[in-house]
Parts: structure tokens; C-alpha cells; sequence
């Protein structure tokens, strides 16, 4: 919550600056909390009107962009700098990609890729791309309906170790 409401501080003052806001908030993380506490973070400024996305990875699992074209092309986003609240003089590089008509960006964190079944195997990052990737074309809202309903199916009776949330934007055809 500590990260959550400094992040979104700091995002209004360094708007365009996703690496700015990331040292800032893990100045004030490490001056705040005395004890061995780090966060993963991907903060990502999206223009709708251009489609570029201006991002920070600050050791999260990396976010997928998927290509609308039929070579399904997928480009896996990276950290560009360690988690938050790990060292004072950490920095981060920004990065930008852009969003063509079509295509999906998918942000999830480890509790889909690591959804376990009964015999313990995981649901791993290829079912999930290929999951997404049989949906080209849907909404996001599709596409993240279909996704959850997958992890779920996947692990069955399987109790769930860790949280399962997930984002899925796709950029709309433009005329």
C-alpha cells in the first residue's frame, strides 16, 4: 500500500518520467520502512493517441506485447532495474515500445505463471502466451476472461499459493 500511494504521488509530479518516480519512491521507501521489505514494480505511461508506451521494470515479471500481425510476434518487456526498496542509489532506465493496432499487452505477476496443478507442475509462461496469443483479435476483456478461466481450469482442485491478478490492454483498430 506504502508503494502503491507513493508511486501514484510521485506519478504527478514526474508524469512523463516513469524512472523519476521510481527513485524517488524508493528513496522514500527505504527512509520509511526499517526492515528487509522490497516491492516489484512495472510502471508504464500509456499516449492512446500514439500508441507508445514510456516504461520502468523494476524486477517484475516482464509484461508481453504481442503482435497483431499473423507472425503472432511476441516482445517480453524486461527489467530496466532492480525491485524497489533494495538500495538507496538504485536507478532505473526508461524504455518505450510501441502499441500498434491490434496488438496486446499483457501485464500479470507470478501467481498465473506459477498457478500449480495436483501433480505440482506450473502453469508457465508458454501456456500463458499461448493462451492470450489463440485470442488475437478478441477484446481485452475476452482475452482476460479466457486467461483466468485457463489458470483456474489448470490447476483444478490445486489450493492457490499466491495472488492471481492480471491486465490485458489491446490497442483498437484505428481508421
Amino acid at each position: 500500500a506504502l508503494s502503491r500511494t507513493l508511486i501514484r504521488t510521485y506519478a504527478v509530479e514526474y508524469d512523463s518520467q516513469p524512472e523519476v518516480v521510481l527513485s524517488a519512491a524508493n528513496r522514500r521507501i527505504l527512509m520509511d520502512i526499517h526492515y528487509s521489505m522490497f516491492v516489484t514494480v512495472f510502471y508504464g505511461i500509456l499516449d492512446p493517441a500514439s500508441g507508445t508506451l514510456t516504461y520502468c521494470n523494476a524486477g517484475h515479471n516482464p509484461p508481453y506485447l504481442i503482435s497483431a500481425r499473423n507472425d503472432n510476434g511476441v516482445q517480453a518487456l524486461y527489467r530496466t532495474g532492480i525491485a524497489l526498496g533494495i538500495l538507496d542509489d538504485a536507478t532505473w532506465e526508461h524504455e518505450a515500445v510501441q502499441l500498434a493496432p491490434g496488438n496486446v499487452l499483457l501485464l500479470y505477476t507470478d501467481g498465473i505463471t506459477e498457478a500449480q496443478d495436483q501433480r505440482g507442475a506450473f502453469f508457465g509462461e508458454k501456456r500463458l502466451l499461448e493462451t492470450v496469443q489463440a485470442r488475437q483479435g478478441h477484446l481485452a476483456q475476452e482475452i482476460q476472461d479466457a486467461l483466468i478461466a485457463e489458470v483456474y481450469e489448470f490447476m483444478g482442485e490445486a489450493p492457490q499459493f499466491d495472488d492471481i491478478t492480471l491486465m490485458v490492454v489491446v490497442r483498437g483498430l484505428t481508421e
